[in-house]
């Protein structure tokens, strides 16, 4: 009788572990097909020039600052442009300045893709008819961003986010939850 338990108990006991190790590997799986199917939103809105870059941290000569995203971001619409950002530094004009904010249009919009390094690269002007800043954009393949700012009134600014697609339908809530 206690052989037949143990037997019964061993059988269990195996049938628990192939049945975890499977679930393990069709998690990973998911996992893996979450991640491709990232990577092909973030390019697509790469592409058709639609995505908004979070800004969640600043980079200092001596440090950094993490920052507020929903205040601190970089919209891309096609032409349209928007840039709205926290600014520590120099600054080379009479008044100070705290903050970079221009709505503007999208010049000289170059996008240079590396993909064996898993990155695309963006160089464009935004402009306005009162102020014009050079960005440069790097946007891994994972959705992680790196941002280079410069203008004539400040020195280079450079920063850290996160790529949120545009959505083309109004409302349409992205993945983090993010509503556009």
């Amino acid at each position: 009788m206690k052989k037949l338990v143990l037997i019964g108990f061993c059988v269990l006991l195996l049938s628990s572990c192939s049945s975890t190790k499977e679930a393990r590997t069709a998690k990973a799986e998911l996992n893996k097909e979450n991640k491709l199917a990232e990577q092909v939103v973030i390019k697509q809105a790469v592409e058709s020039r639609r995505f908004i870059i979070k800004l969640d941290r600043i980079y200092l000569t001596r440090g950094m600052i993490d920052l507020i995203p929903r205040a601190n971001y970089i919209i891309v619409d096609g032409q349209k442009a928007i840039i709205a950002a926290a600014y520590f530094g120099r600054q080379y004009d009479f008044k100070p300045i705290a903050g970079i904010n221009i709505h503007g249009v999208a010049e000289n919009y170059a996008v240079t893709s590396n993909l064996s390094k898993g990155k695309y690269e963006i160089k464009m002007k935004v402009s306005n008819k009162t102020a014009s800043f050079d960005v440069y954009l790097t946007i891994g393949k994972d959705g992680n961003c790196n941002a280079s700012v410069n203008s004539l009134k400040i020195s280079n600014v450079r920063y850290r986010g996160y790529v949120v697609p545009i959505s083309d339908k109004p409302g349409e809530y992205l993945q983090n939850g993010d509503a556009i």
